[in-house]
């Protein structure tokens, strides 16, 4: 062949090619149509766009925020004395232990500052801005050490959001905290990759203000501590890789400064005493038998059971139990490599990462701290220790489809556990007894009242100062003898005998009680001749004693209890809680409400049916006066 006809194939394969690459086919068989589709830029963009629609769906209002209100009339005594300390016994008419001490100051001033202005909403964008300022604090890291946001990091960014989701999902001080320990771990990376040792002496500046925000200050300090230990040990059996004598001695002086930036808070020394036992586990509410209030609201329950219980009930905990899970597996893994293939590791990395996740697990209000100590660990070990260049293809699509399947499980889990749930701060008053507040307020009956732990925290924010609570979810404040009699009395039915008792013990007159203790509030009941029940609504139950029957106009009250004031109620967890009360007063009533939760409550919701039938059992139990 002529070197002409060479030249002339040569140049329709390039034609050919041009073509081909054109309409998007190509010969070469190491271009994949799927290789050309993860590395567009529009893949990026989606999911750029996707991951805050994916944590918006994995935050909604939570229905067990009753710390809030607490924590709010605590920022509106701050503000309106213009003060940062205050008697905590203040809004309680019972005994309190006069050495516990709780300091959020600055933290409850913040919180309900934006409720005020800007009510339920208000408290959501203070949770997004926290958000914001975490996301920021990964993304200068990825730029740290000079990665971008791609799918892998996006995918990590959305698994940290969801193993979070136990304890950042509430509206309250305690989300700063999450905040500065990713600042904390930002500041700590860049002074070991870039070796600016003077940054550390922002760890001060950073626990003066932490201190005043949120207790668990002491989790930073706790880090910083492990970093210490660590980087000795790393100077010991790893030197080149550590830092260095001068940059230890810069880092032990910051956490020695950050100690004592502790002590500025309004209560000093004072209050890190009595933080102490917190560290050594003295006291811990997982103690208290059955029916803690605590264990209801799992902030402090253990995460192990759940990587066993898979249940749709469970889903969400189980979920960030098996993330969390999946995380320490991984750094593992790395952590062996490393050993192997360089015959180093990093000891602060490795303490880190066994502390955090075994304290995450153990104790549900901590699960957080591990998985956004993660994010940092993870890229560091991989791309700076490891020199890691670029993930794979097959990483990218990896990444995508298990981006897929965390917007799909939350999505599903929404539509099937999460009914007539609301985002954007709507509805965060739904599950506290409104209603039955502004009776009280209405009514006017200024005597002692009895009320159960959780509503404490809003009778807390309503009812102060025309009524003083009982208890609340201040449980310390209680510890000197109030929390072990309510406990006791609210565990486990009661005769009249130890009503009596109780009620000469502690002489109230009106009981405000959560749905949630229903077997207290038939106990009550029981003993017609000395309570009476004088107003019930979505939430809870209003009890008056014999002594103020006088003051009471009974017609008005009665007109006010007719289930038909539910026919609108959407909420299955509501329906479920008047059900259960309505039906031992009527089983008539009860049908009602069955009939409002057939009607009304979503056939996507998944115990549905079940609940139906254990309703209408129990309907046919009380017509046969078999159920108590």
């Amino acid at each position: 062949m002529s070197k002409q006809a060479k030249n002339g194939n040569s140049n329709v394969r390039e034609i050919n090619d041009d073509v081909k690459s054109v309409c998007g086919v190509t010969s070469r068989p190491s271009f994949s149509f799927v290789e050309k589709f993860s590395s567009l830029k529009y893949l990026r963009w989606l999911m750029i766009i996707s991951l805050p629609v994916l944590v918006l769906l994995t935050y909604p209002v939570d229905r067990a925020d009753y710390d809030l209100w607490w924590q709010m009339a605590h920022g509106k005594y701050y503000v309106t004395h213009l003060t940062l300390k205050m008697d905590l016994s203040i809004f309680s008419w019972t005994p309190t232990d006069p050495t516990w001490i709780y300091n959020t100051c600055i933290g409850s001033i913040v919180v309900y500052l934006f409720y005020n202005f800007l009510g339920g909403f208000g408290l959501w964008l203070f949770q997004w801005l926290i958000f914001g300022g975490v996301f920021l604090s990964f993304y200068l890291f990825l730029r740290l050490i000079k990665q971008r946001l791609d799918v892998n990091s996006m995918t990590i960014i959305a698994a940290i959001a969801i193993a979070c989701s136990q304890s950042c999902r509430f509206y309250k001080p305690e989300l700063f905290s999450a905040l500065l320990f990713c600042w904390l771990l930002l500041i700590f990376f860049y002074i070991k990759i870039n070796r600016n040792k003077y940054l550390c002496y922002l760890y001060p500046l950073i626990f003066v203000f932490w201190v005043n925000l949120h207790g668990a200050f002491l989790v930073g300090l706790v880090f910083l501590v492990m970093a210490f230990i660590g980087e000795i040990l790393n100077r010991i059996f790893f030197s080149r890789e550590s830092f260095t004598t001068e940059e230890l001695t810069h880092f032990g002086i910051s956490l020695v400064l950050s100690c004592m930036a502790t002590l500025l808070n309004p209560y000093g020394i004072d209050y890190l005493l009595r933080l102490m036992p917190l560290l050594t586990n003295e006291f811990s509410p997982k103690d208290f038998a059955g029916g803690s209030p605590e264990k209801l609201i799992l902030a402090y329950a253990s995460l192990w059971p759940y990587l066993k219980n898979m249940e749709l009930e469970f889903f969400n905990v189980g979920f960030v139990a098996w993330i969390m899970t999946v995380m320490i597996i991984s750094l593992l893994s790395l952590f062996v490599y490393e050993v192997i293939k360089k015959k180093s590791f990093d000891f602060t990395l490795l303490l880190t990462c066994a502390v955090l996740y075994w304290k995450g697990m153990d104790t549900g209000r901590t699960s957080h701290f591990f998985p956004l100590a993660f994010f940092f660990i993870f890229f560091y070990w991989l791309f700076y220790r490891l020199k890691f260049k670029n993930f794979s293809i097959k990483a990218d699509i990896f990444s995508s489809l298990l981006f897929i399947f965390f917007f799909i499980s939350v999505s599903y889990f929404n539509i099937r556990c999460r009914t007539d749930y609301h985002w954007f701060g709507k509805g965060i008053d739904h599950f506290v007894p409104v209603q039955e507040v502004e009776f009280l307020k209405k009514f006017k009956l200024n005597v002692p009242l009895f009320n159960d732990y959780l509503v404490g925290g809003y009778l807390i924010w309503k009812l102060y100062p025309d009524y003083k609570v009982f208890i609340d979810p201040r449980g310390g404040l209680y510890g000197n003898q109030v929390f072990d009699d309510y406990m006791d009395f609210v565990v486990k039915p009661k005769t009249n005998e130890d009503i009596h008792r109780f009620t000469n013990k502690y002489p109230f007159k009106i009981a405000l009680i959560h749905y949630r203790e229903l077997f207290l509030i038939l106990s009550f009941l029981r003993d017609s001749n000395e309570w009476r029940l004088l107003y019930f609504e979505k939430n809870a139950v209003i009890l008056i004693h014999k002594s103020l029957f006088p003051l009471v106009q009974w017609e008005k009250v009665n007109a006010n209890l007719s289930p038909v004031r539910f026919r609108q109620v959407k909420n299955p967890d509501i329906l479920v809680n008047v059900f259960n009360f309505y039906v031992r007063l009527n089983p008539t009533a009860g049908r009602y409400i069955y009939d409002i939760f057939k009607n009304n409550v979503s056939d996507y919701f998944s115990q549905k049916h079940r609940t139906l039938i254990l309703m209408d059992k129990q309907i046919r139990l009380k017509e046969k006066g078999l159920l108590y």
